[in-house]
């Protein structure tokens, strides 16, 4: 059934599907599942019982892939290669306790990431953290998600080397002369000769 240039502009076409994705894995979310598992769950249809139905569901298994994809860039799921499958599971919930009273805050305040530096295979530990308020004890940070990722390549600017400035050790120390006081010359004084009146 063919769509209108806005319904096509908003992008609204697999909204209903969308929520039923990521419902069925925010209930489930301490298991992650591959796109067929989450299919069968959500009685997606597809046969395969002629060459032309099942051509036609595999056209939909693929818009079905490629919709999970577009909510893995949006951040909506997550996505994982476990024993050369891809996985999905639902993000950690944005809510905390308070560590002082245990009081439940269901949204951060402000959330960010941050990763670590790279290890010797390249992967960099990446954690969301979220600041939260509390009532009584005012805000406190925690880790809603920690994930491993890629670090990414090295820029041709960063890549060249970086003349560093010379540090204290490697700086030759200029010798100062300090200019000794004069010493005075020892010796007898003279006394002043006084001449007689005649």
């Amino acid at each position: 059934m063919p769509i209108t240039k806005t319904e096509f502009d908003d992008g609204k076409l697999h909204s209903s599907l969308e929520k039923e994705i990521t419902s069925f894995l925010t209930k489930r979310k301490e298991r992650a599942f591959t796109s067929k598992e989450i299919m069968g769950g959500l009685n997606y249809p597809t046969e395969f019982s002629t060459p032309e139905i099942m051509k036609m569901s595999t056209f939909a298994i693929s818009d079905f892939t490629a919709l999970l994809y577009d909510l893995v860039k949006r951040e909506e799921i997550r996505m994982r290669v476990v024993r050369n499958r891809m996985y999905f599971k639902a993000l950690a919930e944005l809510s905390a306790r308070c560590p002082k009273c245990g009081l439940k805050i269901a949204k951060p305040k402000k959330t960010w990431k941050m990763a670590g530096r790279p290890n010797k295979k390249g992967e960099q530990t990446q954690l969301h953290i979220g600041l939260f308020e509390c009532t009584e004890h005012g805000t406190f940070r925690t880790v809603l998600d920690k994930k491993k990722i890629l670090a990414p390549a090295p820029s041709k600017k960063t890549s060249k080397k970086i003349k560093k400035a010379p540090t204290k050790k490697h700086v030759p120390k200029q010798k100062t002369r300090k200019k000794k006081p004069a010493k005075k010359k020892k010796g007898r004084k003279r006394r002043a000769r006084t001449w007689s009146l005649i």
